[in-house]
């Protein structure tokens, strides 16, 4: 049997535990609510993240595509990205698959031939960490930005407030009129 079909005759066991796997990088109360709670109004979380796992993994099965996968990835990489997970933890999620593979498969697995085309499918899961890494970097330099936004709008607003505050416009309008600065 080759390796695409044991894949899709076990995709519930293998989603399932790469759900599982993903969950526990959560800390303890956390993962058990991720966990425990459908309700996708009250888990909204967990309930994206288990939705987007089993789109990442029939995208694999399906033949790979490049951007429906980084449209799932995104998804799961917003939620990891705000949360307190260092960059190697917010994407060891990607490689928890093999391992969810690996198990799932058992014996029938260790084939020879299912072995060589394990390699390609390690491959692809490769790729996958790779567009997730881009967009973990992306994610994170739009939250620094909006922080950044955030302290100067802050900053400019004390200034008002204080009366020191001198509109940018304004500085311009004055260099432009400046002698100094005629040639």
């Amino acid at each position: 049997m080759a390796l695409q079909e044991l894949l899709c005759q076990k995709r519930a066991g293998i989603t399932e535990k790469w759900l599982d796997k993903t969950l526990a990088t959560y800390a303890g109360e956390a993962a058990r609510f991720f966990r425990r709670e459908k309700n996708e109004f009250a888990n909204p979380v967990g309930q994206k993240l288990a939705g987007d796992i089993k789109a990442l993994f029939d995208n694999l099965l399906d033949g790979f595509d490049p951007d429906l996968a980084c449209r799932h990835l995104q998804e799961i990489i917003q939620i990891r990205s705000v949360q307190d997970f260092t960059p190697s933890k917010a994407l060891v999620f990607v490689l928890l698959l093999k391992k969810a593979v690996r198990e799932e498969l058992g014996a029938e697995g260790k084939s020879a031939d299912i072995l060589a085309e394990l390699e390609d499918f390690d491959s692809q899961v490769d790729q996958l960490l790779l567009f997730a890494i881009d967009l973990l970097v992306k994610s994170r330099e739009q939250m620094y930005q909006l922080r950044v936004n955030e302290v100067k709008r802050r900053v400019a607003t004390v200034l008002k407030r204080s009366g020191m505050f001198v509109d940018e416009t304004e500085c311009a309008h004055t260099e432009d009129h400046n002698p100094s600065n005629a040639k």
